[in-house]
């Protein structure tokens, strides 16, 4: 176990912004277009077919709106990801396994049927219940592997180290609507668990040391090996960031343009006070 430090609220801070972590070629469903550079999750780095990792994730593409996704296999034939994901119609929802979908290599399965958090709260920041499910037709493909969910005795507390997987951008800095620089590309990244909310159903991540999860990683799983052994503790829901309130009314657009959105704060629901519910509406997609 690692020391982490605690993360200080600035006293200065007049605004909370919390944004799901979907993304796409074209604009978001915000002020922000998000992008990136060449080292990526967000200053993590391209996860290899030899890799474990490569063997438990696979990208989630809603076709109506091309927002793209991250879910994660619990069985061979349910993924496990963010409510944000799932998209309204099975029908719609393409899953992609490969390492780079959007280049064209991957191997494609479609959805049967999904279920979302009927109470999830995608303006909260302490209780967002960002859970989904898929149900794949068919099973995955060869090779891939479910990831083990926790109960509760498993030890989950500040400061532990976890890995994170994910499709998305390297960066929450604004680009041009054509540059989706790093999004589609499977990556992982080292991060660490900053602080708990009070009733420990989400975890956070303080991303200001150029480390984290931005758009395209939503739904994404937080990955700790115990006993030699691999765990989903987490699913990446969204990234939350704040504006000074020395930032004048007018001047607030142009600062949201420069901010790296990602750069601040990430949360993730923590899996094992939902297992309960996964394993019920995991049961009843399989009847």
């Amino acid at each position: 176990m690692h020391a982490w430090g605690v993360m200080k609220t600035k006293q200065y801070v007049s605004s909370f912004i919390v944004l799901a972590l979907t993304a796409c070629g074209g604009p978001q469903n915000s002020d922000v277009i998000f992008t990136g550079t060449e080292n990526a999750i967000v200053g993590g780095r391209e996860t290899t077919r030899d890799n474990i990792l490569s063997k438990y994730v696979v990208l989630i593409v809603d076709n109506p709106t091309k927002k793209n996704c991250t879910g994660l296999l619990i069985s061979k034939r349910m993924i496990l990801t963010a409510a944000h994901c799932v998209g309204t119609k099975a029908e719609d929802l393409s899953l992609a396994f490969g390492l780079n979908p959007l280049s064209g290599n991957y191997t494609l399965r479609k959805a049967d049927k999904i279920f979302a958090s009927k109470q999830y709260d995608k303006n909260s920041s302490q209780n967002r219940h960002d859970l989904g499910l898929i149900l794949i037709k068919g099973t995955a493909p060869e090779g891939y592997l479910p990831l083990l969910l926790p109960d509760e005795k498993f030890p989950l507390l500040k400061g532990l180290a976890f890995t994170a997987v994910g499709y998305g951008r390297t960066s929450g800095k604004s680009t041009p609507q054509n540059d989706i620089q790093g999004s589609g590309v499977l990556r992982h990244v080292e991060l660490k668990i900053d602080s708990l909310n009070s009733d420990e159903t989400q975890f956070f991540v303080d991303q200001r040391s150029g480390k984290g999860i931005c758009n395209g990683d939503s739904g994404g799983p937080a990955l700790m090996r115990y006993m030699e052994r691999d765990y989903v503790v987490g699913i990446a829901s969204a990234v939350s960031w704040s504006v000074p309130d020395e930032i004048s009314a007018g001047k607030r657009n142009q600062y949201i343009q420069n901010k790296d959105v990602c750069a601040e704060k990430s949360i993730y629901m923590n899996v094992k006070k939902f297992r309960s519910w996964i394993d019920t509406h995991s049961k009843q997609l399989l009847n």
